[in-house]
């Protein structure tokens, strides 16, 4: 679909922005930076995607729910964060359902799961903004670039008195903690994140509090660190200069007012950007294209210099930006340049059969185009967008509350063992009273067992876990992480007290091997999937035919650059003869971070390869 660029004002448009004015060029009109050294930028949006800070005390966030506009998992509000971070963020604990009469509401919209606490009106008017934001979206980077999930994401909503999350579990144990430690601080310095996003290696779960007085679904924004996350999360790997450009030009746009709406960029700073506008002929040192586009072995040698960090950073974002509103065959040849990207080191040719010019010529273009990005707001017209599918508002049942419910709760588990252990049993208490509160009604859905299964795995009782996992694995469910999981306990079991040099039959493996092939045909290919696969191959006596080598291939294909799936993929293919398609597997990621254990055998490996220079 052809997505107008446009640099077209409004009166109407006009009287909404600040330090800005119309000028007309031709028949558009761009909308130009008036600048002041001493303002700050007009609307400033929160992004709760980044590890879910919480941005104020526990009194002040009540007063950031009262605005109605959170800065959500997934979208971001149009106001200012309030106050620096507390030292110690955890998750909201929803209270039991013996103890509130306010009933759950459901939506299921495929690839997202709503469970709501809030009115009826109030979760349609959410989700059908969630529908709309996301069809936005996919204006400015198409679905094949973001990750794509069998297991279902989850938005909780609900518009319960924070007071009332923080529970008495908590509460007793911090004070407990505090008086052992003699300091009366210990519980100040705890918080609760007004809403927060979690995610697994195959999903991800967002929580939301809404002030139903005042909420506006219409004034919410997709926040650039979701937009991140989905990109990290696309198989085959994107570069890193293209996500991070993306989530940059991404906190300088806009979803409310007028559709996708890229307000000037910022290079290196107010003064700077200043600067340039007034004066285009204003000196600017760029990257050159191949430092740009260099990958991150290159990049993590670079001088880290201040400044050299804020022009790769800036300059990530005018590459972005000058692609997507330059042309339609530049936006285009982006997307194409990207996907190659995403497959082998970028070289000029590469580029050149995507844009039809070289590296040099880039340079001059983007030198060209940074005053006018510094001073002209520019809008992306959508075109005539499809209406967003129909859904329905409905009463949840007893196992939508278990299931969605409990995965929240699930993956608050591991957030709350890295920042605050001492109240990690709490929380692993309550997952597992919502989620056996179906289980006891005789539910067996395989999406509960799943979760059940990975709860324990979180828990810390992988006994108790498999339990789940079998049965759910038997009926199929669409969870990849759970097939990881499962086979991951199956193969311990296996290797339990047997040498590390010993070698399996293919019988012995199978129930290993099987499960991470299952998985393997789910979204998303999960590297950890590849990567016992292969360390599962490693340990077989029998070699693995030629379409299980392929799966092997596939995994070094999808995640070449890293070494925790290249390593055991090149010992398998260079033990079974081989070695040409090893030594490319090993060549793709060397340079890349990985424990020194790694290092060191991808070294001894290598020096095993054709055309070794490893000493």
């Amino acid at each position: 679909m052809n997505r107008k660029i446009r640099q077209a004002g409004s009166a109407t448009r006009q009287t909404k922005m600040t330090r800005s004015e119309i000028v007309t060029v031709g028949r558009l009109s761009c909308r130009r930076r008036v600048f002041s050294r001493s303002a700050t930028d007009g609307v400033c949006k929160t992004d709760a995607l980044q590890e879910q800070k919480s941005h104020d005390s526990f009194g002040k966030l009540k007063t950031l729910l009262a605005s109605g506009l959170l800065a959500l998992g997934i979208f971001s509000p149009n106001f200012a964060a309030a106050a620096e971070a507390p030292t110690i963020v955890l998750p909201p604990m929803l209270v039991e359902e013996s103890k509130s009469t306010v009933p759950w509401y459901y939506v299921n919209l495929g690839a997202t799961e709503f469970l709501s606490r809030c009115s009826e009106s109030t979760t349609w008017d959410f989700v059908r903004a969630w529908q709309e934001k996301t069809q936005l979206m996919h204006v400015l980077v198409p679905e094949e670039f973001l990750a794509r999930s069998d297991a279902p994401s989850v938005i909780v909503l609900y518009a319960q008195d924070l007071d009332q999350t923080f529970s008495a579990e908590i509460q007793r144990d911090l004070q407990a903690t505090a008086a052992a430690k003699g300091d009366k601080s210990e519980q100040a310095r705890v918080n609760l994140a007004p809403n927060m996003r979690l995610g697994d290696r195959d999903m991800h779960a967002t929580i939301v509090y809404i002030n139903e007085s005042v909420f506006q679904g219409a004034q919410l924004n997709i926040a650039a660190g979701h937009v991140r996350y989905l990109m990290q999360g696309r198989t085959p790997e994107l570069p890193p200069w293209l996500v991070e450009g993306v989530e940059r030009l991404w906190r300088h746009a806009n979803f409310a007012e007028d559709p996708i709406t890229l307000t000037p960029l910022v290079w290196h700073d107010e003064t700077e950007s200043y600067e340039l506008a007034g004066n285009p002929a204003r000196p600017r040192p760029l990257l050159p294209a191949a430092e740009l586009f260099a990958p991150v072995p290159v990049r993590d040698k670079e001088v880290q210099h201040p400044r050299r960090v804020q022009t790769r950073a800036a300059q990530q974002e005018l590459f972005v930006r000058w692609a997507l509103t330059s042309s339609d065959a530049h936006r285009e040849a982006l997307w194409k340049f990207a996907a190659r990207a995403a497959e082998a080191p970028v070289t000029e040719e590469m580029f050149e059969a995507c844009f039809g010019f070289d590296f040099a010529e880039l340079r001059d273009r983007l030198s060209d185009y940074l005053p006018k990005a510094v001073e002209d707001t520019e809008w992306i017209d959508p075109g005539d967008l499809p209406e967003p599918p129909r859904f329905k508002v409905e009463k949840a049942t007893p196992n939508e509350i278990a299931r969605v419910r409990g995965e929240w709760e699930r993956l608050a588990i591991w957030h709350v063992q890295r920042r605050y252990p001492q109240a990690r049993e709490p929380y692993i208490a309550q997952a597992r009273r919502t989620l056996q509160r179906a289980y006891k009604t005789g539910d067996r859905d395989p999406r509960l067992l799943a979760t059940m299964g990975l709860t324990e795995i979180d828990a810390g009782n992988p006994a108790g876990a498999r339990e789940f996992l079998e049965p759910a694995v038997a009926a199929s469910v669409l969870r990849p992480n759970a097939y990881i999981e499962l086979a991951r306990l199956r193969f311990a079991d296996l290797r339990r007290g047997a040498p590390e040099t010993k070698l399996f039959t293919a019988t012995e493996l199978a129930p290993v091997i099987k499960p991470l092939q299952q998985s393997l045909k789910q979204a998303p290919p999960l590297a950890d999937a590849y990567m016992f696969l292969a360390q599962a191959w490693a340990r077989c006596e029998a070699a693995p035919n030629a379409t299980e080598r392929g799966e092997l291939e596939t995994g070094a294909k999808n995640f070449p650059w890293r070494p925790t799936v290249a390593y055991p993929v090149a010992q398998v293919l260079a033990r079974h003869g081989k070695k040409t398609e090893a030594a490319a597997v090993l060549d793709a990621c060397v340079g890349y971070p990985a424990e020194q254990d790694i290092v060191e055998g991808l070294k001894r490996l290598r020096a095993e390869m054709p055309g070794s220079s490893v000493p």
